[in-house]
């Protein structure tokens, strides 16, 4: 199956098995860790072949996908005859795997040992933050949030909702029809069915939008003490590194969740409101995010199955109108 280089929808047959050279990528456009891998691939200046995984039909838990990645997770990136999961380890093989001079490193190495550990200290403070469960959350705690862009916009939101409350027993069904993986699937359904209650519970979600506030202030601050002779740095390095991969994706998500105004917009953070509008003319921010037309295809892929089509015509007007306004608002 060939895919898009630029990270795009891919075309051809979702069975297929990633024979053959170079790299290949399962993901979905709207996994949050499935965008960092894409927009470091971007960054790295690597081609690269992609497979969608339809996650909202449970398709990371058919056998295939499983074969593949146990865990049943996106993203998973396969060079030749080696299977690499997790982002964080995705992102470590390409750093360690594809750095030469063609390929720009994304832990800088020319600025000092003091530059490389903020790198990686921001780079951890960031990953830590659970992104998935605010994602979710917020679906529930609708009061918490305001503007919500694409993908998150009602009644998208009440599709990914039902998708969320349903993934658990899409489990469950699968372990019923794939013997060899069921019990992995089994305590994975569990866990989500424990995830699920914490998200609809708003002491958990507001603890860990205070986490978030916590994390921004520190990046606000590292942004704030560059003087002069730093004014063109990105969060700690001169040259985009691994910490700004992590924290453009994170900014990205929380804007599209509605959660901007609380965290950085209306001179908040003004350094850290000034960083993202700078990030969002880079090119691998561009290719990272989903366009309309992709929210448009991603809607009748998942739709058949978690809601009625009256909701899908609703959600995809939404979709359209929403990709209006966001184009005269450029």
């Amino acid at each position: 199956m060939a895919g898009s280089l630029s990270g795009g929808l891919p075309s051809g047959s979702n069975n297929d098995n990633g024979r053959g050279n170079g790299l290949l990528l399962y993901f979905h456009h709207y996994s949050f860790y499935s965008q960092k891998v894409v927009m470091a691939l971007h960054e790295k200046k690597l081609p690269f072949k992609t497979h969608l995984v339809n996650v909202h039909k449970g398709e990371q838990y058919d056998p295939w996908f499983m074969e593949i990645n146990p865990k049943g997770d996106v993203p998973v990136l396969k060079d030749g005859v080696k299977i690499i999961p997790d982002s964080g380890r995705i992102l470590d093989y390409l750093e360690d795997n594809f750095t030469n001079g063609r390929t720009p490193p994304l832990i800088p190495k020319d600025h000092g040992i003091e530059v490389r550990q903020r790198v990686l200290h921001f780079r951890t403070l960031l990953d830590q933050l659970p992104v998935n469960h605010i994602t979710a959350g917020s679906f529930y705690h609708t009061d918490l949030i305001s503007n919500p862009k694409l993908p998150f916009v009602s009644p998208f939101r009440h599709i990914l909702k039902v998708s969320e409350v349903n993934q658990s027993n899409y489990m469950r069904e699968h372990a019923e029809n794939n013997p060899k993986f069921r019990d992995v699937l089994l305590q994975r359904a569990d866990l989500l069915d424990k995830k699920h209650d914490s998200i609809i519970n708003r002491e958990e979600y507001t603890k860990w939008l205070k986490n978030v506030e916590t994390v921004l202030a520190q990046v606000e601050d590292e942004l704030a003490s560059h003087n002069e002779d730093k004014s063109a740095w990105w969060l700690c390095s001169p040259e985009f590194s691994i910490a700004d991969v992590a924290l453009t994706v994170l900014l990205d998500r929380l804007c599209c969740l509605g959660l901007e105004e609380r965290f950085w917009s209306g001179g908040k953070c003004p350094h850290l409101d000034l960083y993202f509008k700078k990030v969002k003319n880079r090119d691998s921010y561009k290719k990272a995010v989903p366009s309309t037309l992709i929210h448009l295809q991603l809607l009748l892929m998942m739709t058949p199955r978690v809601v009625g089509v009256s909701t899908c015509i609703v959600a995809a007007l939404a979709v359209l109108v929403g990709g209006y306004f966001y184009l005269k608002r450029k």
